[in-house]
Order: structure tokens, then C-alpha cells, then sequence
């Protein structure tokens, strides 16, 4: 039975926009789904309810929490609010073809300079090492990484244009990418760019995409199964959210 996920940023608790994601959501009929940026515990549980997918909301450190929606039943879960990640790590565990299937979900810490990839580059290697503790077994890393592989390209006008509308500082001209190798060197497999070896696949900002910030991360077994990874674009998504989600199916 094949098994699709999905990680939607969906930009400060949805707010207003509910109807649109779930309707985003639904028709990508995930089995799973990573919400990264669920401020509104509400928010997620309406999402939650419209989906019919049980609910496990991870509070963050600071208001950006994270939640994961599964359709099939969890049988363990775990919110890893830990002092060195800027958010949370959410952990939850279900059953696929007869054996348990972790799947991670998190949203590390936001800018593109220098500082803020080596706050990444922390973050990361303390959720590679809870990671590290299931042995081998097949699981999953999703959710915005805020961090810029090595591999992809940037389209540097479209991003100086957001953040000029935002009001926000120019970002290091380097592009710090230390962040994507460590999960590499750790012997992950980046979905996206697995399927995809020219497309940029950006995921924001969606009025002017211009960088590919969220991924889905799978262990060397399960990327043997992977079918497809895509990133969700069109009208609809331009306006439910900054960023466009990312999906995966595995067979």
C-alpha cells in the first residue's frame, strides 16, 4: 500500500486561510501531514477535523509549533522540545506493510547568514543524534529546514523583492549551506532533489519563489521505495500560505 506525506508551512497558524489548506491538503490525499508553523493549537485541530486525521500538536519554543496529522493510527509519539532547537523536534510512529514507521517533523531556525546556519548546523546534528537512536529503522525527516542545499540554485531577485516588501535585511551574498550535508554525509536521501536533478523545486516565498527551504529527508531504505516527491504549486497555494507544500510517495 503506498504511503504519501506532506509538509505544508502554513504561515502563522493558517489565520484566515483554513478552507483554502485543507482543501490544498486534501487533494494530495496524504496519509501524513507536517504542520510547520501550527501556531493556533485551534487552528490545527479544525485542520485536523475537516481532514479526518488524528492530531498530535508539538508545542515549540516560542509560537511556532509543529503538528502531525496521520489517517492511520499512531501508535507512539513524542515532542522534543529541546533547548538547542529553535522550535521543537514532533516524533510519531505508525504502522506501514506490518512494521512501525517514524516520521519527524521540525522547523529550524529562520535567516540566511552566516550565524543562522551555524544555529542550523546545532539544531541539526542534535536531531540527527535522537534520530540516530531508533537503530537503523526506517523513518523520516520533514518540515522547513530554512536552509539552502549546496546542489540547488537561488533566484536572488525574486528573494531581494520579498524581502523588500517585508521590510527585512539583505542576507549573507554567500548563502551559508552547511545544513542539507550533514543529513547527506548522514546517509539520507533528499527526496526533491533525488526525482529532480534540474528543476529548483523553490518552496518560498510563493508570490516570488525564489529558494527551496523545505524538504523531506528519508532513510536509505525507504528511499529505495520512493516514487515521486513534488512541490505543490498553482493559484490556490500562492495565497493560502508563503510556502508551497512539499509531498512525498513511497511504494
Amino acid at each position: 500500500m503506498p504511503l504519501r506525506v506532506l509538509s505544508y508551512n502554513i504561515l502563522n497558524g493558517g489565520e484566515d486561510r483554513l478552507p483554502h489548506l485543507a482543501h490544498i491538503i486534501r487533494q494530495q490525499r496524504p496519509n501524513v501531514v507536517a504542520l510547520i508553523e501550527a501556531n493556533s493549537r485551534p487552528h490545527a485541530e479544525a485542520l485536523a477535523s475537516q481532514l479526518k486525521m488524528q492530531l498530535v500538536f508539538g508545542e515549540a519554543n516560542g509560537k511556532a509549533n509543529v503538528a502531525l496529522l496521520s489517517e492511520r493510527p499512531i501508535i507512539h509519539y513524542a515532542n522534543h522540545r529541546l533547548p538547542d532547537l529553535a522550535k521543537t523536534l514532533l516524533e510519531i510512529t505508525i504502522h506501514w506493510e506490518g512494521a512501525p514507521l517514524t516520521i519527524f517533523a521540525t522547523h529550524l531556525k529562520a535567516g540566511q547568514t552566516k550565524k543562522s546556519e551555524q544555529k542550523r548546523s546545532i539544531e541539526i546534528q542534535v536531531i540527527l543524534a535522537l534520530m540516530q537512536q531508533l537503530g537503523g529503522r526506517p523513518h523520516l525527516l520533514m518540515g522547513d529546514l530554512n536552509t539552502v542545499s549546496p546542489e540547488d540554485p537561488i533566484d536572488l531577485p525574486e528573494y531581494l523583492a520579498t524581502l523588500r516588501e517585508r521590510g527585512e535585511s539583505s542576507p549573507d551574498p554567500q548563502f551559508p549551506r552547511q545544513v542539507t550535508p550533514l543529513l547527506l554525509q548522514a546517509g539520507y536521501t533528499d527526496c526533491y532533489r533525488s526525482q529532480h536533478h534540474i528543476a529548483p523545486g523553490y518552496t518560498t516565498h510563493t508570490m516570488h519563489p525564489a529558494l527551496r527551504i523545505d524538504y523531506i529527508f528519508a532513510t536509505s531504505s525507504l528511499a529505495r521505495r520512493l516514487a515521486a516527491c513534488d512541490i505543490v504549486t498553482g493559484v490556490e497555494t500562492c495565497t493560502a500560505s508563503d510556502h508551497f507544500p512539499i509531498w512525498a510517495e513511497f511504494r
